[in-house]
């Protein structure tokens, strides 16, 4: 009864999505500069603090209608006791044809520098009526009292709508007291109101026909009651007068050639600003008298042309015109027309909405991609009209000086080859500079407050030859050692080093020493590195051959005290050669771990081992000549790598950062245990061409990444996604430096050179000085549609929460996007907001994601397929979760097929904070952000080349033929799988139309080969095409066969689910012969499937045993997404290798001691001279999804993919497609069954369905060979049972399946349903009906609904849940944004 007795309900929590309105709440002035910020998402307004830069707290205010404007109007303001102040507003909030009134009240506490919100309500005042069109614009006038000796005005609120009228409600009693009408009346897409009263009231509104008709409202007075009874317009009778109002046309603009999306007034009514669908804003002058309100006079204002899509908003200021569009570009121009600024950080579909404050000069951009940036324009900007050509992006308080080296004042006119120029510069600190010249002289400069330049001369190479390379070495002052603070390494055009240290703390810096010595050929020392993890005694010199030397300098700094004037010297103690001949441009070493990474100039990683005892020893031995023990080929492309960081991760693992000319921070592991070094994942930085290194406080968490875009130097914040610092300079090809202080976006220098002029933008002004902008309010998310959503969890990480805290009810989930994104969100109940969401990868080309999956359970299988003797039912046949890996596997279009790897261990600093968590070291809310932060690392991707025909991938011969028939191979079909000889026609794939085809569903599961390191993990993919495919991913090594292709699919297929079943002997010990492997189908038809891939499945495994592991090549290490390293010259070079050879390729990695480059086809490709000769002795060789061949004598060179016939077809389940479905385990102790288990779908029909089936295993008489039941009576069977039995044709097994209790629920939702899920005990659905219901299995299964809620997801397309306890559940929707539910008991 207790059970029985409790309620269940639905909570809405927080939507992550598109922002649709933005206002600004001003404070009076003398509570603060800054006004805070009200937002509309979804169905919520977020309330934001602009001074703290964070959400103070959001608000409920519609059931599935999305906010579209927000505006607000100043109540009161009182001092209250202990220095606290109440503010309150009056709130109006509209969305499509409802409009809302609240009370906003919020109480401000004086704080160390400015007013804090403590306490903040929203209460609702009243609900106006539906209006019946949509309402677009509205505005508080005042409206004075008729009759009132005294004058008194009353508060009204005027709602413009889109069939050009205007209702005006008195806000004291919600009454309408006017309601007017346009005397143009025709439908509007946008509409703005302006004025104080009635009398000043103007509205502008955008027509269908691309036109904006501005009018008014005037009154005259009426002295008979029957004129003002026979009136249709409002009448007001005060005493004897009545007064009557009427709507006149003021004048018609014309000009623009698409519809009208926003129109905005200037503060005094004199100009107003429109977007349209044109791609172009248009300033428009409307002083009333220029116009003949009878005729209509049509007038054109000036035209902004920039924006290169749709221009959805605009605001003017009395300097400036602000304009958003779908560009997701945000462009500021002057009064006259012509632009100032461009700001470009946003992705998706556009910026909705942009909003700007003169007071503040802060500029709020809003768009789909759920983000809002704030930023401060510059006085430059926003307080004048124009600004010159090249000026630069800046901040108050920046300074820009320019200076010329001393000599070159020497030299009058053009430069010429005798002309001294800069060839390096490296900035130590904010205000200090060391500038080398061709003339080779090393110069000193310290920056003045006043921007002034104090040169001063240090040394002057021997030889008077140009300096050609210098690094600087900076320490700590912890660190100095005689007054040295700055260690400067010099390489000279005739290969000599000169090493040079100086006291530059000082007033006047000091040389406190210097020495040279030849450290390679004449023009053959092109770059010097120090490492700063081995300290000033050790330098690296390279040439142009890749040919790393490591010299160890005698203790200069002692020498240099002493002043015994001993000669400095340096030896060299180590030669590294990169097996590529290539330049090496940067490196970074860890004594520690004893490993040095270079990065060459053609994107290449080369690995090193480099030992304590070479490093320590002082001995006079031989140079040490070191080969490479691990290296990474096309890391960047053919992108040169421009940094590299190594950062410790635990004791046998390593991982290592690059940046390089692509635009990339890539991301690998090395384990020295195997020595193994592995692609991880990569971020694409695209507003950057080229990155030169990032800011952060770990290796894993990058905050800033400074490089060029085109001409322009930018400093980019990677968490906020906005644009610090850009200034144009020409290039990365000019000699530059940059130094960045703790808060890039306050404190940041950089110079460059052009012709002889060094320029200096220094921007260093303290915290406490200045607000940080640009800021990110609101998470960025996906800028498109999602089509995939599902909770990823691992029961690794769920073991190490805290108990009982919010950890272990926070849930990671990932979504796919329609622009091919993949993103891993972390909720957390009980905080306000989203709390972090990062980007795992792009699928190839960006192709839309369509549907995802998670595999986080491995079943082992023995070598021969099934027999595994000594297994236990008792016991899990789940391999343990600690080796097993986890996938996460995306589909969608172009036939592209990603693969990640959860990377659930964390370093050890982690471990070390977690342990504290456990022990109570660390409050909760703290550990809240100790939490292993899980990740994934790129595993792999697969789509058909271009060039390819049908037979591009690897296909297996030899697979059974019971229900699985061998297909043709001479067939004339060019789709990547076979498919069923009467429709080839119809679905044939040529190369013509290789793109048309797309996944739509995928299901996945992993399988252990026992006493192997080998994984299998088998995916089901659907393809548009109607065809669907059995494909196995082999790991470690990332090969991808395809197995089988399940026939007859007459319809394309939507979804896809999968069981695995372990099947058992019936005796007492219950000894396991194998699983079945079961996949369920649902298509656009209406019908459900149901296939046995066992037979496929097994037959793998027995051609897996003799697979030779090592003959084949790993080639396939990164994606080939992005641009440069993904999309180069190098690429192009594979694919014709792969139209030519017949095979494709990928970056490959290679250990030491493997087989050298000549015994290699090519690198990349990984394909053995010995192996090709086989494969022209061939018909159809097996070969690699990816180009690596196979080199198995046992193997036939004819391969085939088999057919698979589904064992159950249920037509006309649904009377439409079937969207949507999920399987799950039940209880069958009182079933008499083996295995029970529930199918839930929904369709287009907009129906819910449900089904039971059970699963026995039929035993054999091993004498007569004659298989019976187990057991011949169900206590389940009802008269709606479906029974039949399946044999298999191998005779290892046999079982009989019985469909039952089918149950459906014909309008379960009003629009069709687009997700579901069920955990056997309830069920959550989601249709276009922008609801959530959720439904109880009764007896016989049928469904009852128990609850429903009103999302504020548009358009949902996928549903998952979780179930964190046995009366809580979490349930996700994604569509438009996303939004969290949680389904709990009272």
């Amino acid at each position: 009864m207790a059970e029985e007795q409790r309620i269940w309900r639905l909570h809405s929590r927080q939507y992550l999505g598109e922002i649709s309105a933005l206002c600004f709440l001003h404070l009076p002035p003398h509570l603060s500069s800054l006004p805070y910020l009200l937002a509309g998402s979804g169905s919520q307004v977020l309330l934001y603090d602009l001074k703290a830069g964070k959400m103070i707290q959001s608000f409920h205010v519609f059931d599935g209608i999305r906010v579209h404007g927000i505006a607000c109007s100043l109540v009161d303001c009182r001092e209250g006791s202990s220095s606290t102040t109440t503010v309150s507003y009056k709130i109006v909030v509209y969305g499509e044809k409802r409009v809302k009134i609240f009370n906003l009240r919020f109480e401000l506490e004086a704080g160390p520098q400015t007013q804090q919100a403590v306490g903040v309500d929203l209460s609702l005042v009243h609900t106006l009526p539906r209006f019946s069109h949509w309402v677009l614009d509205v505005l508080f006038l005042e409206i004075k009292s008729y009759g009132s000796d005294l004058g008194e005005c009353r508060q009204c609120l005027a709602v413009g709508c889109s069939n050009n009228a205007v209702c005006l409600f008195d806000l004291s009693s919600f009454s309408v007291i006017l309601e007017i009408q346009s005397p143009d009346r025709c439908l509007l897409y946008s509409m703005r109101l302006w004025g104080n009263n009635l009398k000043t009231l103007r509205i502008a509104s955008g027509t269908i026909y691309n036109e904006i008709i501005v009018w008014k409202v005037t009154s005259q007075t009426s002295l008979t009651e029957d004129h003002m009874r026979s009136s249709s317009l409002y009448s007001n009778s005060a005493g004897n007068q009545s007064l009557q109002y009427n709507a006149v046309h003021i004048c018609t603009l014309s000009g623009h050639e698409g519809s009208i999306f926003r129109i905005m007034w200037s503060s005094d009514g004199s100009k107003l600003v429109s977007t349209s669908d044109d791609r172009s804003a248009r300033i428009w002058t409307t002083y009333e008298e220029q116009y003949d309100s009878v005729s209509g006079n049509k007038v054109i204002g000036p035209v902004l042309f920039g924006h290169n899509a749709r221009v959805w908003d605009c605001c003017i200021s009395n300097s400036l015109i602000v304009t958003a569009g779908e560009d997701c570009t945000c462009r500021v121009w002057g009064l006259d027309g012509k632009q100032i600024q461009v700001i470009k950080e946003h992705i998706g579909r556009g910026i909705w909405r942009c909003l700007y404050d003169p007071n503040s000069s802060l500029l709020v951009t809003a768009g789909f991609d759920s983000a809002i940036k704030i930023h401060q324009l510059h006085a430059s900007v926003s307080g004048m009209h124009k600004k010159h050509d090249g000026a630069t992006d800046r901040f108050d308080g920046e300074g820009i000086c320019t200076t010329c080296i001393p000599n070159s004042s020497e030299h009058v006119g053009l430069m010429d080859s005798k002309s001294e120029y800069v060839r390096c510069l490296r900035f130590k600190c904010e205000d200090t500079l060391y500038i080398a010249t061709n003339h080779g002289y090393l110069y000193h400069a310290r920056l003045s407050e006043t921007g002034n330049v104090k040169w001063t001369e240090l040394v002057r190479v021997s030889g008077e030859v140009p300096v050609i390379c210098m690094d600087l070495l900076s320490k700590d002052p912890s660190e100095y050692s005689c007054g040295i603070n700055d260690w400067i390494a010099l390489g000279d055009g005739k290969g000599s080093m000169t090493i040079v240290g100086v006291n530059s703390d000082i007033s006047s810096p000091e040389v406190s020493f210097t020495f040279t010595w030849t450290a390679g050929n004449e023009r053959q020392l092109l770059g010097t590195y120090w490492c700063k993890s081995l300290g000033c005694r050790y330098v690296f010199t390279t040439d142009p051959r890749g040919l790393l030397k490591l010299w160890r300098l005698c203790d200069a700094s002692f020498s240099a005290c002493d002043d015994s004037g001993r000669t400095q010297n340096a030896t060299l103690i180590a030669e590294f050669l990169s097996c590529y001949g290539t330049r090496i441009m940067c490196l970074d070493a860890s004594l520690e771990e004893e490993v040095l990474v270079c990065g060459d100039l053609r994107g290449n990683l080369v690995l090193f081992a480099l030992s304590k005892g070479l490093l320590l020893s002082m001995s006079a031995a031989s140079t040490v000549k070191t080969s490479p023990l691990n290296y990474f080929k096309v890391a960047h492309g053919i992108s040169s790598v421009s940094s590299i960081s190594v950062f410790r991760l635990n004791c046998n693992q390593v991982e290592i950062r690059s940046t390089g000319a692509d635009g990339c921070i890539c991301y690998f592991e090395y384990g020295k245990d195997r020595k193994t070094f592995e692609f991880i994942g990569m971020k694409q930085v695209k507003e950057l061409s080229s990155i030169q290194s990032v800011s952060t406080d770990d290796l894993a968490n990058c905050n800033y990444a400074a490089g060029f875009s085109s001409t322009d130097f930018i400093i980019w914040n990677l968490i906020t996604e906005a644009k610090v610092l850009r200034v144009p300079c020409g290039g990365w090809r000019r000699p530059h430096s940059y130094y960045l202080g703790d808060v890039p976006e306050t404190k940041n220098c950089f110079a460059y050179v052009k012709d002889d002029i060094i320029h200096i933008h220094r921007n260093w002004i303290l915290e406490s000085e200045k607000e940080i902008f640009p800021q990110n309010l609101h998470l960025q998310f996906h800028g498109r549609e999602m089509h995939a959503l599902l909770f990823v969890y691992e029961d690794v990480l769920d073991q190490r929460n805290c108990n009982g805290g919010l950890l272990d009810k926070s849930s990671w989930i990932a979504t796919g996007c329609e622009d091919g994104t993949v993103r891993l969100t972390r909720f957390i109940p009980g905080v306000e907001n989203w709390l972090t969401s990062k980007l795992l990868g792009e699928h190839v080309g960006g192709s839309a994601v369509r549907s995802m999956c998670f595999v986080s359970k491995a079943h082992k299988i023995s070598s021969d397929g099934h027999s595994l003797s000594g297994w236990r039912k008792e016991q899990s046949i789940v391999v343990n979760n600690h080796e097993n890996p986890c996938l996460l596997i995306s589909v969608g279009a172009k036939r592209v097929l990603t693969s990640w790897l959860l990377r659930s261990r964390s370093d050890e600093k982690e471990e070390k904070d977690f342990q504290e968590c456990e022990n109570g070291g660390k409050d909760q809310k703290s550990s809240v952000g100790l939490c292993p932060s899980m990740s994934f690392q790129w595993l792999s991707s697969d789509m058909p080349t271009k060039s390819s025909g049908t037979n591009r991938r690897n296909k297996i011969k030899g697979l059974p033929t019971s229900d699985v028939t061998s297909s043709n191979n001479d067939t004339k079909s060019k789709s990547v799988f076979p498919e069923k000889e009467e429709a080839g026609s119809k679905t044939c794939l040529g190369n013509k139309h290789e793109d048309d085809w797309r996944y739509l569903a995928v299901t996945a599961f992993l399988v252990k080969h026992e006493g192997s390191r080998l994984y299998v993990c088998f995916v089901v993919v659907a393809c548009s095409d109607a065809t669907v495919a059995l494909r196995a991913l082999v790991l470690p090594h990332r090969l991808w066969f395809d197995i089988a292709v399940l026939v007859p699919t007459s319809s394309p297929v939507l979804s896809l689910q999968h069981v695995v079943i372990p099947m058992h002997l019936p005796s007492e010990d219950k000894t396991k012969i194998g699983s079945m492997y079961i996949v369920i189908s649902g298509a656009t038809d209406g019908s459900i499937a149901f296939w046995d891939i066992t037979k496929s499945v097994e037959a793998f495994f027995q051609w897996t045993s003799i697979l030779h592991a090592e003959k084949f090549i790993d080639c396939q290490k990164r994606p080939r997404t992005g641009r440069g390293s993904q999309g180069g010259r190098q690429w192009k070079s594979l694919n014709r290798i792969v139209s030519e050879k017949g095979f494709g390729g990928n970056s490959a990695t290679k250990k030491a001691g493997d087989e050298d480059d000549s015994k290699l086809l090519h690198a990349t490709c990984g394909i053995s001279t010995k192996l090709l000769d086989q494969e022209s002795s061939m018909t159809d060789c097996p070969q690699a999804a990816n180009g690596a061949l196979i080199g198995m004598e046992n193997i036939n060179s004819s391969p085939e993919i088999c057919e698979v016939r589904p064992i159950h077809v249920m037509k006309n389940v649904h009377q439409s497609g079937v969207n949507c479905l999920h399987v799950s385990e039940m209880d069958c102790q009182s079933s008499g069954y083996d295995f029970l288990f529930n199918v839930v779908s929904g369709g287009d029909d907009q129906a819910l369905h449900c089904l039971r089936f059970c699963l026995s295993l039929l035993s054999r008489d091993l004498d007569s060979q004659i298989w019976y039941p187990e057991r011949t009576k169900s206590t389940i069977e009802t008269e709606n049972t479906q029974k039949f039995t399946h044999y298999s044709q191998n005779q290892t097994h046999s079982y009989q399946i019985v469909f039952f209790n089918h149950h459906r629920i014909t309008s379960a939702h009003s629009s069709a349903v687009k997700g579901i899920w069920t955990d056997g005990t309830w069920v959550f659905s989601t249709g276009l009906d922008q609801r959530i219901r959720c439904w109880c299995f009764e007896e016989h299964g049928q469904l009852t609904e128990h609850a429903h809620l009103i999302i504020s997801v548009p358009e949902p397309e996928a549903l998952d849940a979780r179930a964190c306890s046995r009366n809580h559940y979490q349930i996700a929707v994604a569509g438009r944004g996303m939004q969290m539910v949680e389904f709990s008991t009272t």
